[in-house]
């Protein structure tokens, strides 16, 4: 892997701390009940738990001669609101923030499109859980080397079976231009996220997952798969997730990322 530019110092800390973590050499841990039923609703996308996670990813492989990297730091924290009795309304705007290193000559930090996914979904107990909305989309912040310029309009679903201590589901969305210029790329995605995740009774989580975007307008599909393992802690009385974990992207779009990748996370939590 290659050396890793000054803008993602701060990553490599959280790295660091999460490793230290993750082995058990800083850090009370809390009770074992607590953190099982915490660790499980992070598994859930449309839980009813604030919840604001910082995620690092390292790809390579860019570009049209496939010699440039990024460093990306993804926060999307989840805002459950309450409806009524029957019924939450779940907000989850996601910001990245990239650094990009040779990438067909550009070297450069900025901050790309903001994605708003939102779901209403049923408060009732349930073994399967559900949850649909609209999702908003941003042209990119930064300029056309951080994604389209385009805006984009379209609806989000995810659907999920929690029965401890696994999890799987799927989570989805298609979302179509609403306007803007399509030279550097357009707004008709489709994202498809199906993922399983393992709970233990002292609150470490084993996820695999993809995160793939089909753009309709090139036919072409970018497939990366995520393996990742977690723990959650105490911080004093707050609880919080580390986790660390590799990817590699089965298939990419003509400039993509390919290859190997990393990533590194940490999620504080508020419950309730």
């Amino acid at each position: 892997m290659p050396a890793l530019n000054n803008a993602s110092s701060p990553v490599l800390v959280t790295l660091c701390v999460a490793l230290s973590v993750l082995s058990g050499s800083v850090m009370a841990q809390p009770s074992q009940s607590s953190s099982q039923d915490l660790a499980a609703k992070l598994t859930n996308p449309v839980a009813d738990l604030i919840s604001v996670p910082f995620q690092y990813n390292y790809d390579q492989g860019i570009g049209v001669d496939k010699k440039g990297t990024a460093n990306s730091l993804v926060v999307q924290p989840v805002i459950p609101l309450k409806l009524n009795n029957d019924w939450n309304y779940i907000v989850r705007p996601v910001v990245t923030f990239e650094s990009l290193n040779k990438v067909d000559g550009f070297s450069g930090n900025g901050t790309g499109p903001v994605l708003v996914e939102t779901f209403f979904s049923p408060r009732a107990a349930s073994d399967f859980i559900w949850g649909v909305g609209p999702i908003l989309s941003t042209a990119s912040l930064s300029g056309r080397q951080f994604g389209t310029a385009q805006t984009g309009a379209g609806v989000a679903a995810v659907g999920l079976v929690m029965k401890a201590p696994w999890t799987a589901g799927l989570l989805t969305y298609n979302t179509w231009s609403a306007g803007g210029s399509a030279t550097y790329g357009t707004a008709n995605n489709f994202y498809y996220q199906p993922f399983v995740s393992y709970v233990t009774k002292d609150a470490w989580t084993f996820t695999v997952n993809t995160q793939s975007t089909f753009n309709w307008d090139l036919r072409r599909a970018e497939n990366p798969v995520n393996a990742t393992v977690s723990k959650l802690v105490r911080i004093g009385e707050a609880p919080v997730s580390f986790s660390v974990g590799a990817r590699y992207y089965l298939s990419s779009i003509p400039g993509g990322a390919s290859g190997w990748g990393a990533r590194a996370s940490v999620t504080f939590l508020f419950p309730k």
